[in-house]
């Protein structure tokens, strides 16, 4: 019986329409098939959403001047618009989002963030559709020429791009190809991967076979070979030479073979390491848990018995003691560094430009608070975070925010705050030195923006009040005017049922 249902669940789950003749498998051929163009369409219907809900913000506000700010929030949180002089604000949350510069220069656009990703700089754009797929193009310009490189990656069977300097390459992982500036080479070459690889970096060049069994290394002053994991060497003539026999257990390494005193290090894994050279010396028994260090050129000594639980650093730049995982407490010239159970309380302290310093506390994962601190000026800037009550900012400029409720534990403004968090934000203040600002509320059902020129308060449907300063005039609306007052000066208005005024 377990048999047949178990034949049965393949059946359904690897099956085409025409397979059972009941239908079943075409019902679940359609569901993916459907679910698959639901996604790939994602991003045409959030473009089509955002034509028509630009069209309504320009019938809504008409022509803004550049010192306009113009919000047509739409279904907040999760239909909006944000029209500013200087940009193109988008969101159909939680699916798509975009921001395009309103000179063209820049657009960015997130799609079920971090799955898709289009973002463009002038002439510089980068697409990316995790974990399938990424595109890169960079553009440098000069007075009268330009150079170009590009990339682009279906992972993990296509590889490729092209350069103005080197020209264009192509893999087909792992039947063959070439790839350009790949893992810190300059170029690498293979077939049949892992049959046969090679690669080149400056002067050096490794053929490998087997990879990585066996390998043959040259050019310039390089020069190795590798039985893996029986035997190896490599050296660069005059500089290093390395070795290892019965790879992991038995590594040794020459090193400043241009130097008078050259040094060495050997391991012999787990029991026993060694360095000795004119930067310093160093012991290790049962590596790497029992070790001590005598460094020259920082002039410490450091022993660790047992790392990472009991280590104790003195020198004349470095004072440490750490109990871990109860308590540790390192001081040097320009840091502070304790913990208290890590890794729930830690603390750090910088030294900053002039007479400031850099403040972080973190009591993992609820409460996170940095803040840069001058003598001469206070406060610089800081930022405080309760998980997942609220988080509140005051930024170089004096600007100040608060936000609540904070779900995120990470910091990632432009990626996943931007596109989630108003979703759950259900309350924010924003405070400018310029004495501008504004206070939302419930998914902004309630608003008050505010300017050295008055204020508006409005509750859509309920609620608006509007003052102004210059004129000296305020206005309040109760059901959009069932019942309201108004002042201009001394001059005063009651309405009633939208149409009946009462001046006094």
């Amino acid at each position: 019986m377990k048999t047949t249902v178990s034949v049965a669940l393949m059946q359904e789950e690897f099956c085409f329409p025409t397979n059972h003749p009941d239908g079943r498998c075409g019902r679940t051929f359609m569901r993916a098939l459907s679910l698959a163009l639901f996604l790939m369409l994602i991003p045409a219907m959030a473009v089509f959403a955002e034509d028509v809900a630009e069209g309504l913000t320009q019938e809504a506000v008409g022509e803004a001047s550049d010192e306009e700010t113009n919000r047509q929030f739409g279904l907040w949180p999760f239909l909006s618009v944000v029209e500013t002089p200087t940009s193109h604000e988008f969101s159909l949350r939680p699916f798509y989002t975009s921001r395009e510069w309103a000179n063209g220069s820049e657009k960015k656009v997130q799609a079920l963030w971090p799955i898709y990703l289009y973002k463009r700089s002038e002439e510089d754009v980068t697409i990316r559709i995790l974990p399938l797929y990424t595109f890169s193009r960079d553009v440098y310009r000069y007075e009268d020429s330009y150079e170009y490189e590009s990339e682009y990656m279906l992972f993990p069977l296509l590889f490729g791009g092209d350069s103005s300097d080197e020209g264009g390459y192509f893999a087909f992982f792992p039947f063959g190809g070439t790839l350009k500036n790949f893992l810190g080479r300059d170029e690498v070459n293979f077939f049949l991967f892992p049959l046969y690889l090679d690669y080149s970096k400056d002067e050096l060049y490794q053929r490998n076979y087997l990879w990585p069994v066996l390998s043959f290394s040259s050019g310039g002053d390089y020069n190795g070979f590798r039985l893996w994991p029986l035997f190896g060497h490599f050296e660069k003539r005059g500089e290093y030479r390395r070795e290892f026999v019965l790879w992991p257990f038995y590594h040794r390494q020459r090193f400043d073979l241009n130097n008078d005193t050259p040094g060495e290090r050997m391991l012999v894994l787990p029991f026993y390491a060694r360095e000795d050279s004119q930067r310093r010396s160093y012991r290790a028994f049962l590596w790497p848990f029992f070790t001590y260090e005598n460094n020259y050129a920082k002039n410490f000594e450091q022993r660790e018995t047992p790392w990472p639980f009991v280590v104790r650093t003195r020198g004349e730049h470095i004072h440490r003691n750490q109990f871990w995982p109860l308590y540790g407490h390192t001081q040097t010239d320009d840091t502070q560094k304790d913990f208290v159970l890590w890794p729930f309380w830690h603390q750090r302290v910088f030294e900053l430009e002039g007479d400031a310093k850099r403040h972080e506390r973190f009591l993992m994962p609820f409460v996170s608070s940095t803040a840069e601190v001058s003598e001469s000026q206070g406060v610089l800037k800081s930022k405080f975070k309760l998980w997942p009550l609220f988080r509140s900012r005051k930024h170089d400029d004096g600007t100040t925010d608060f936000r609540m409720f904070s779900l995120l534990w990470f910091e990632d403004e432009q990626g996943f705050e931007f596109q989630y968090s108003p979703l759950w934000t259900i309350y924010e203040r924003e405070s400018r030195p310029d004495g501008t600002g504004h206070t939302y509320a419930l998914w902004r059902l309630f608003r008050h923006e505010r300017s050295p020129e008055g204020a508006e308060t409005l509750v859509p449907l309920l609620f608006s009040h509007t003052e102004n300063t210059a004129s000296d005039s305020e206005e309040t609306a109760v059901l959009g005017g069932l019942f309201g007052t108004s002042r201009a000066g001394e001059e005063r208005t009651t309405r009633l049922l939208y149409f009946i005024d009462i001046h006094h």
